[in-house]
């Protein structure tokens, strides 16, 4: 294995990492606000919840995807056994 491997597998596993708990923690305040929002019937929150973090979350997840679509070309691959 090459050092540029290395480096590459490094660095795609901490925007791996980084990208989820982004994606995870955007979503989560996004549907912590709506449920606070729906609990004390506060629909403004609701409905801000929805414009302000709704794109963002979604792109956040998108950038998820496309860092683990990279990420498993440049990941070592794991040999199958052969019973499984």
């Amino acid at each position: 294995m090459t050092v540029t491997t290395q480096r590459a597998q490094v660095v795609c596993r901490a925007a791996f990492i980084v990208t989820l708990l982004v994606f995870l923690a955007m979503a989560a305040v996004l549907v912590g606000v709506q449920l606070a929002g729906v609990v004390l019937m506060q629909a403004e929150w609701v409905s801000w919840a929805a414009e302000t973090l709704l794109t963002p979350s979604i792109t956040a997840g998108v950038a998820f995807g496309l860092v683990g679509f990279v990420s498993s070309y440049v990941m070592p691959k794991r040999n199958e056994s052969a019973d499984a």
